[in-house]
């Protein structure tokens, strides 16, 4: 049905009718159809003149597409169900063809759908229907009555829809973008009332609240404003899903309303920009030293060109050391990379980050830093492999706007990787969903616990296995997205990502191989720290070696966080050594202590024997006395003398009587006095001056009084026993009596 002038014979019509065809021809007489004779003098109707229920029939069946042509020249109630057709049809059949007939005459899929069209084509169908006995007049006031309208009004609906057809029928404004009961400054403000950012939390209610305040404004202005129901209706049209994210989300929500910007990787090398991104698994495992169950996280890395993965790491909770170790892992199968695109985390801008970076470049690999896209498309149901990020100069670094789900492709290839592992690994103990229902949910956390209980939820290692294997998988599985930008001749049904790494290889690109000490000097993490006799200590161990005696300074530490059996030691940008973990000595393992014993006096010999050889070709520099030996000695002997001489005469001087009776009695009290030491702990200065009572002060006692004062009952016991072996039997305690180990 794509012409205007389509005929039907008597036998169609019943086909379609599921009737006789006398039936047929019994009814084109009785309702006088007009015909033409074909062949044979078969009667032939034109479509235009046919019933509208034999329309519509006709409509119904057609298998093509309907001309949007024949709108016009059908009943109303068939031009309606050919609109229908129409508006149903594909994007590519004439509705939406901008030179057809319907797009001209404005007839979309609103209008078909409309009620409104709906119920006014029922009325002129029925109103051109008039029955027997009925003036016309008569029969539309009936109508129009019976459908809630006037007369009048049908009678111009019939009159557009003779013009027109179904076009006509809609409700139209005149020139709807400038109101006719509003100012269109009162709707400017209005609009913008209710966009601001400080309004975004007011519900439909807390509008009328606005509207008040328009109210008030409207006044003030003159403004010339409309009810409240008009002002909801130029809110639903002024405002954009644009405008509204702005409103509610900022710069970063508005983004995600706009078209995402699609991009081909085909003039990428292999490995030049990897995408990275971590990942919490949907599976629990069971940490096979603890038994603790958990879900684990890793960090993975893709190669944008090929969609290889690169490299991953699996641990409880992702870091820069595991975006770290996801990278060495490629870099030992693959090869070194070009530059990485990752989200804007803190892992990901950390300094061991940034230090990798460093040391590729020190290497004269040509790494550059790029981080995430400007976009983001977390309400777009594309292909997420077509989703593709900004490409950066070299050398650049952008900060990534964050929360952008689905701006990076690897975030649809881990929703493939967990089918993986579940549908062709078979991994046990699939996480519940949260949005499911809740006796599901409860279903699938007893058989958490059940599998937990029984030993038969995967170890950690089990599953990072499987983890490994699944990469491997999907690195050999079909990927459309490769096909997509298949660059050789001929192009496969499918291809896989490492189908495309193969014909790079073929076209001359090869890997850059790296030795194991260039790997470690990149991705080992590094620390400062001070070397203090010979050791450096990291971590709680204590490590040595013999260059690093003579070192005293600050030095640059690489290590492993899962081999602490070694560090890299490197001093001033140099490779000094690597050391190992200190051998403690032992008590009673003699052998031991000897070698330690004689390793230190090695080494101290060495220093010795260094330090002679060094200075024993060197002669003396200092001036010393040049005062002959001879006349020093003469000095010393006369000094003696005069001294001896002096104590004499001094001993043979008379004496008053008073000087007399002084030293007689001073030395009849002479006692020997000790010289008093320096305490470290109050326990030592209480036990001296039990020692030495005689040289105790008030001082001395005031001290004692309250250090007693704060023993124990056992440690005066202690102290009482320990002060009649040193003063003898019978002697008193003073003040309390003292505890049983010394206070410290």
């Amino acid at each position: 049905m794509e012409s205007t002038h389509v005929l039907f014979t008597p036998s169609q019509l019943a086909e379609v009718m599921n009737t006789a065809k006398t039936t047929i021809l019994r009814r084109a007489e009785r309702e006088s159809w007009p015909y033409t004779n074909g062949g044979n003098r078969v009667h032939r109707f034109l479509l235009s003149d046919l019933p509208a229920d034999i329309q519509s029939a006709l409509v119904a069946v057609t298998t093509t597409h309907v001309d949007a042509n024949l709108l016009p020249v059908l009943a109303p109630e068939a031009a309606l169900a050919a609109a229908t057709r129409i508006a149903e049809t594909p994007l590519s059949l004439s509705l939406y063809n901008k030179d057809s007939a319907a797009w001209s005459s404005g007839i979309t899929t609103d209008l078909v759908r409309d009620p409104r069209v709906g119920r006014i084509v029922r009325m002129i169908q029925e109103a051109r229907t008039v029955p027997k006995g009925w003036g016309r007049r008569a029969w539309i006031q009936a109508v129009a009555l019976k459908g809630g309208t006037t007369w009048q009004n049908l009678y111009r609906y019939m009159a557009r829809y003779e013009k027109q057809g179904l076009a006509g029928l809609r409700h139209t404004k005149s020139n709807a973008e400038q109101p006719k009961a509003w100012s269109p400054e009162a709707v400017e403000w209005w609009v913008g009332l209710c966009l601001k950012k400080e309004h975004r939390k007011l519900a439909r209610d807390g509008k009328k609240r606005l509207y008040a305040i328009l109210i008030e404004e409207a006044s003030r202005q003159g403004w010339r404003i409309g009810s409240y129901r008009s002002a909801l209706w130029w809110i639903e049209r002024k405002v954009t899903p644009q405008l509204r994210a702005l409103q509610r989300g900022g710069a970063r929500a508005l983004d995600n309303t706009l078209p995402p910007v699609l991009r081909d990787y085909s003039d990428l090398a292999p490995f030049e920009i990897l995408v990275g991104d971590q990942h919490r698994f949907d599976f629990w495992v069971q940490d096979e030293d603890t038994g603790e169950v958990f879900r684990p996280e890793g960090y993975f890395w893709l190669d944008l060109r090929t969609r290889c993965w690169y490299g991953g790491a699996l641990d409880r909770k992702y870091d820069s050391y595991l975006m770290g170790l996801a990278l060495r892992m490629g870099l030992k199968i693959y090869g070194p990379f070009g530059s990485i695109y990752t989200d804007h985390g803190k892992p990901e801008e950390s300094r061991y980050i940034m230090g990798i970076m460093k040391e590729m470049r020190n290497l004269g690999l040509g790494v550059d830093r790029t981080t995430s896209a400007e976009i983001g498309t977390q309400h777009m149901d594309g292909d997420p492999d077509e989703i593709n990020p900004l490409c950066l100069l070299a050398g650049t670094h952008r900060k990534a706007i964050v929360r952008n789900a689905k701006a990076k492709m690897i975030e649809g290839r881990f929703h493939k990787f967990e089918q993986i592992l579940r549908a062709d690994l078979l991994c046990p103990g699939y996480v519940k969903d949260l949005g499911g229902l809740q006796e599901e949910n409860e279903v699938d956390q007893l058989e958490l616990q059940r599998l937990a209980k029984a030993g038969k939820l995967l170890g950690f290692q089990e599953f990072f296995l499987r983890v490994l294997k699944g990469m491997d998988i999907q690195n050999n599985r079909a990927h459309r997205g490769v096909l997509k930008e298949w660059a050789w001749k001929p192009r496969p049904p499918i291809t896989t990502p490492m189908d495309c790494l193969r014909m790079c290889c073929g076209e001359g690109w090869r890997p850059v191989r790296l030795s194991e000490e260039a790997i470690d000097l990149v991705f080992l993490p590094r620390a400062e720290r001070k070397v203090v006799l010979g050791r450096i200590q990291l971590d709680n161990e204590v490590y040595e070696h013999e260059a690093l005696i003579p070192i005293d300074a600050w030095v640059d530490v690489r290590f492993d966080p899962m081999d602490a059996t070694w560090i890299h030691v490197f001093h001033e940008g140099r490779y000094l050594c690597t050391a190992y973990p200190v051998t403690y000595s032992s008590m009673k393992d003699r052998d031991l202590a000897r070698q330690k014993i004689e390793d230190k006096r090695r080494r101290r010999k060495g220093f010795i024997t260094e330090y002679r050889r060094l200075t024993s070709c060197v002669p003396d520099v200092l001036h010393y006395s040049e005062t002959p030996a001879i006349e020093r000695a003469a000095a010393q002997i006369g000094k003696a003398q005069s001294s001896r001489l002096k104590a004499e005469s001094e001993v043979t001087r008379a004496r008053e009587p008073g000087e007399l009776a002084d030293e007689i009695k001073r030395l009849e009290d002479y006692r020997p006095t000790v010289k008093r030491p320096l305490f470290r702990h109050t326990s030592d200065r209480y036990q001296w001056l039990i020692e030495h009572a005689d040289q105790v002060t008030e001082e001395d006692r005031g001290f004692m009084g309250k250090f007693e004062g704060k023993m124990s009952a056992e440690t005066r016991d202690y102290w009482a026993v320990y002060r009649e072996g040193v003063q003898g039997p019978g002697s008193k305690v003073q003040g309390p009596r003292s505890r049983g180990r010394r206070e410290r």
